[in-house]
């Protein structure tokens, strides 16, 4: 095991193989949905529910073990799903799959170049504390409120009022809650697979019951991927139509990936500030996620589930994607996980990131004011990449307006402009 030792530097990070198994154990458990969720939506723009999960799946494999192996860093990599309805539901529809694939492209490669010119490291630098803490904490609350939603204690309608409390007296609303409960006691106990454990126990229970459905079977052999290769269309590279939704999805993978990577190791507890590693890897992701033929990926904030069970180092990512690999195999039975059981797992962690709203400056408005808003913003229009663009949007106008100019920077200023430009583009 020496060779584990080496790669990863388990004694350095204060960890060992049992728990970066169980951690790395404990995020795939969490994000199994993306089995299911992710190809129904790319299913609507016309894309083989079954190849895409095989895409998906190889897709986080290639992108978590190199995350591990070469940033050591216990972030899985797997496509965001909200950029993926984002995508699937507002500019396919518009021009098509290909098109948005042929964006992404474009996108990864200038990522990769800003990656390697330390543009991102410096822009993520001039990004005040304040903002940072404001990702983390709104990232926190739209899990939890995912989370609310997948247990059936909160639902939409459509009337007047766009959300509603859930029927209590349904069996997988009781579960869920029993299931939350059952983890926070796990938790408080101390124990570091408290997560994976109230997973199974809650999925088993749901079969039990009823509520969950034994796998018709629980081997299958992989899909052909080759049909969803390359599959992109440079047709709208000249058209000036197409510059627009180049602009817009570029901002939104720049700020959805920097976002989650900076979320994830603000909370992280073995901190390492060099993210130039990590963005190499979101980089090259999103240059082969198209090319495979899925959406925008980067470190996944499922994986702070890991982490809150001692994941510390790249085995954690590596057992995230190796296990996704043998998911291809096992799909049936991983798709019998229902939101009972990793909706709590979500809660929690939802939970966990919240907590960083204690590091904002209370005494100062202009610095929880913005803060504030953004939380909301990403919350209340259920669009995260959207609220983070419009605190970037706000904040230096907020510190100008209050004769404190000399607390923003060029770089802020431009993501501003930027933003700002993005609303119009988009939103007029």
């Amino acid at each position: 095991m020496e060779f584990i030792e080496k790669i990863f530097k388990l004694k350095e990070n204060n960890t060992n193989i049992k728990t970066e198994l169980t951690a790395g154990l404990t995020t795939f458990f969490t994000m199994s949905y993306l089995f299911v969720l992710s190809p129904k939506i790319l299913e609507t723009t016309g894309l083989n529910f079954e190849t895409t999960l095989t895409v998906t799946a190889l897709l986080v494999f290639i992108g978590s073990l190199f995350m591990g192996l070469f940033a050591n860093k216990p972030y899985a990599v797997a496509p965001f799903l909200g950029e993926t309805a984002f995508l699937a539901y507002v500019i396919a529809p518009k021009y098509s799959i290909n098109v948005c694939f042929t964006a992404i492209l474009i996108c990864g490669l200038l990522l990769l170049f800003m990656t390697f010119f330390n543009i991102r490291t410096y822009i993520i630098n001039q990004i005040p504390e304040t903002i940072k803490i404001s990702f983390c904490t709104g990232l926190g609350l739209f899990f939890i409120f995912i989370a609310l939603k997948d247990m059936g204690i909160v639902r939409f309608t459509t009337n007047s009022t766009p959300l509603e409390i859930g029927d209590f007296t349904s069996l997988p609303v009781i579960l869920g809650i029993l299931s939350f409960m059952l983890l926070i006691k796990l938790v408080n106990k101390g124990l570091k697979s408290a997560i994976l454990i109230t997973v199974v126990i809650t999925t088993i229970s749901a079969i039990l019951i009823g509520e969950a459905n034994l796998p018709l079977k629980i081997f299958s052999l992989p899909y052909d991927i080759t049909s969803s290769l390359f599959k992109l269309d440079f047709s709208m590279l000249l058209n000036k139509n197409f510059l627009p939704i180049l602009f817009v999805i570029f901002l939104m993978v720049n700020i959805d990936t920097s976002g989650a990577l900076i979320s994830l190791n603000y909370k992280s507890q073995n901190q390492n500030n060099d993210l130039k590693k990590p963005m190499i890897v979101d980089s090259l992701a999103v240059i082969l996620a198209p090319l495979m033929g899925t959406t925008t990926p980067g470190a996944y904030i499922d994986s702070m589930t890991g982490i809150s069970a001692g994941g510390r180092t790249g085995l954690t990512a590596v057992t995230v994607g190796i296990l996704f690999l043998s998911g291809i195999f096992f799909a049936p039975l991983i798709s019998v996980i229902p939101p009972c059981a990793y909706a709590p797992a979500l809660l929690y962690v939802g939970i966990l990131l919240t907590t960083v709203i204690t590091k904002l400056d209370f005494k100062d408005i202009t610095e929880y004011a913005p803060a504030i808003f953004i939380i909301c913003t990403m919350i209340f229009t259920y669009n995260i990449g959207s609220g983070i663009i419009m605190g970037f949007a706000i904040y230096p106008f907020i510190k100008l307006v209050c004769k404190q100019k000399n607390k923003t920077n060029l770089t802020l200023w431009i993501l501003s402009v930027l933003s700002i430009l993005y609303f119009i583009i988009f939103y007029k």
